[in-house]
């Protein structure tokens, strides 16, 4: 029952990420042909400043929803529509001071601070996924969300195709993807069947205050993760940030596998959490699943990487970095397991200070070896930094005696 459910979600959850990540691949194809390394370093420098603000919507709200005996989406659509307003007017503020050099053309020049206002709008159509994707969590219909995504995706990708035959700039583009998202969004809170208009609008402040620990560590996550990115932007062109963000394109896409697994086998965790021996012999089973689809990832992705030429001359040096990435996978696999498990043990505050102390690890030897070395050391430098993560999970869950409950 446990397996079939849980592959059931996950294989919904496959279909529609592989379906949507492979129209948003095309998407992002097209962009980075047209454009070229420069002008994809310039839609990389929006999208990944505006993602960071993704976390602060997202805040592990639906993590404690989940746990919740009586939960009214109500209460969830509008302390994450609070949340929403909250993200968006900080990135647009914190966006007027980031630096610029005309001499050199590093950094967030005036054109990219509007395109960051553009698509600053996609972080409510955020919120509107997220809300959704708690109720198809809950109910096991991830096929709900495959429908909204994929009819976002294949409208963003047709106004791309519009935008570029016709040599629109970069912030149509960014409007695309707020349309878009938009659309999938609307479609997604609609197959809920959920009532989201309460008779109050009372915001669930114990969501809140109980969500605080997940979300600081999901945000100490994403600048452990994604704070490269950023120290790029600062330090280098628009090329080196273009290739190291097409290079990086790919790679979550892989990251995702072992995301949506999780997401998809949570309920079950939670579920058996009072059985020792079931939550251990789930850990042991999903492991195994996990390391040994990781490196049939990097077989196959380590021999395709020279294909990076065929989309532009531009990006023939996305190949190294890539491989570099690839041989992380394992570790991010594994520790996107462990992950899970630490969160429905409540250890969630835990969670939060290891990724503190790793975004503190990564973030000054990249502030060091960039300005040097360029995305190479960033690559380098997130492998060893997220081997260091897996490290910490274990020695948590070994204290915890862990790997004795199956004895």
């Amino acid at each position: 029952m446990h397996f079939s459910l849980v592959f059931r979600n996950a294989f919904f959850q496959f279909i529609s990420r592989v379906s949507t990540t492979f129209v948003g691949l095309i998407t992002t194809l097209l962009i980075a042909r047209h454009f070229g390394a420069s002008g994809f370093g310039d839609f990389t420098k929006v999208t990944v400043y505006i993602g960071f603000f993704y976390l602060l919507v997202d805040f592990g709200l639906n993590a404690i929803y989940l746990k919740k005996r009586k939960k009214v989406f109500a209460e969830l659509f509008y302390t994450r529509l609070i949340f929403s307003l909250i993200a968006f007017v900080l990135a647009i503020l914190i966006s007027i001071f980031l630096p610029y050099s005309e001499s050199s053309e590093i950094g967030f020049s005036d054109f990219l601070k509007v395109g960051i206002f553009v698509f600053g709008f996609s972080i409510f159509n955020q919120g509107l996924l997220l809300s959704s994707s708690a109720i198809f969590q809950k109910r096991f219909t991830y096929q709900n969300l495959f429908i909204s995504q994929i009819v976002g995706s294949f409208i963003n990708l047709l106004l791309v195709i519009f935008l570029i035959s016709n040599n629109f700039s970069l912030i149509y583009i960014f409007l695309s993807f707020v349309v878009s998202g938009f659309v999938s969004g609307l479609i997604s809170l609609f197959l809920t069947g959920e009532k989201f208009i309460p008779k109050s609008f009372n915001i669930d402040r114990n969501l809140i205050i109980r969500s605080a620990p997940l979300g600081l560590m999901l945000i100490f996550n994403l600048l452990y993760f994604r704070a490269d990115m950023l120290i790029l932007s600062y330090f280098k062109t628009s090329a080196e940030v273009g290739i190291y963000g097409l290079t990086y394109r790919f790679f979550d896409f892989l990251l995702a596998i072992p995301l949506f697994l999780s997401n998809a086998l949570y309920p079950i965790m939670l579920r058996d959490i009072k059985n020792p021996r079931k939550t251990y012999r789930i850990f042991k089973n999903y492991s195994f699943v996990f390391i040994s689809f990781s490196l049939v990832l990097i077989a196959i992705f380590w021999f395709s990487s020279p294909l990076f030429n065929l989309i532009k001359s531009d990006f023939t040096s996305a190949i190294h970095p890539f491989r570099v990435l690839l041989l992380s996978l394992p570790l991010f696999f594994i520790t996107s397991l462990m992950q899970w498990f630490l969160i429905s043990f409540e250890m969630q505050k835990r969670l939060m200070f290891i990724y503190l102390f790793s975004a503190v690890l990564n973030i000054v030897p990249n502030l060091i070896f960039i300005p040097k070395e360029g995305y190479m050391a960033a690559a380098y430098i997130t492998l060893i930094s997220e081997f260091l993560v897996m490290i910490s999970f274990f020695a948590i869950l070994f204290k915890k005696n862990f790997f004795r409950m199956g004895v």
